[in-house]
């Protein structure tokens, strides 16, 4: 009886032990169903190595920080917007889904070529965002709180920098402007997967706008960042803005102010 015991009671400990393991295991050896690594398998899908290393180190060095450790986002802005370039990605099956994206009005025509931290600057942002709560806007409607937390980007709050849906993220508009509509620097997405985007993301998730040739340089000089040059614009584009496009509708205080944990970002130097 005595030898049961003890055998019940190294069983327990061994267990609470592997379960300890495994909660501390990094994001580099987390696994999909198939017994692949999830970081190859999501490369294998499309993901660009830089930022997605970037992403699994955010995640390991805040280990039980953040709340969401299921889906995550990275908006590849060296992608013209004419592209798919908003990856979501689904840490537990490895499955990579691509969604178009705006980018600010004032960050270039089709290509984003001019990032901003500047109040009413109009241009996207370099950086990691941290998503979570919603509110209803009038002008937009159903929107996700975003809280950025590099030198690059963490005047989003103050900028009114939200995830939203828009009518010109859409083939349509592509196919009648020759490019994507714009915003004033929020992530606007096709209001198709507005709800799905909202609902993976909305407790707490983690959300990377990235440029491969302005990654750097926005460690360097976080206000502003540029690339060298004119954008080539092909003929037939309309240069214009039409109606709808911008947002620019104010967003309501967050009802928790507390909200957004403090988070140690790979971008930090």
């Amino acid at each position: 009886m005595k030898e049961l015991r003890l055998t019940i009671f190294l069983s327990l400990i061994f267990s609470i032990f592997t379960a300890s393991i495994s909660a501390q295991a990094g994001m580099y050896d987390r696994k999909v169903p198939n017994g692949r690594y999830l970081f190859e398998t999501l490369l294998d899908a499309g993901v660009p190595r830089e930022p997605l290393d970037l992403v699994f180190r955010l995640f390991d060095y805040n280990q039980g920080r953040i709340p969401n450790t299921s889906f995550a986002v990275i908006v590849d802005y060296t992608l013209p917007s004419t592209t798919k370039r908003l990856y979501f990605m689904n840490f537990n099956t490895g499955v990579v889904e691509k969604f178009y994206v705006s980018h600010g009005i004032k960050s270039g025509v089709i290509e984003t070529r001019n990032f901003s931290n500047l109040l009413d600057s109009w241009k996207s942002s370099i950086g990691f965002y941290y998503a979570k709560g919603t509110y209803k806007s009038q002008k937009n409607g159903l929107s996700l709180y975003l809280d950025g937390i590099d030198r690059s980007n963490n005047q989003a709050r103050a900028r009114n920098i939200v995830l939203h849906g828009a009518k010109y993220v859409s083939d349509e508009f592509i196919a009648q402007n020759g490019r994507l509509g714009w915003s004033e620097g929020c992530f606007a997405v096709d209001l198709n997967v507005l709800q799905y985007l909202i609902n993976n993301l909305q407790n707490g998730s983690i959300i990377f706008s990235y440029h491969k040739d302005l990654l750097q340089y926005s460690r360097q000089y976080p206000i502003e960042q540029s690339l060298m040059g004119q954008e080539q614009i092909p003929p037939g584009v309309n240069l214009n803005r039409t109606p709808g496009e911008g947002g620019g509708a104010q967003v309501p205080q967050f009802l928790d102010p507390y909200s957004t944990p403090q988070l140690i970002s790979p971008l930090d130097y």
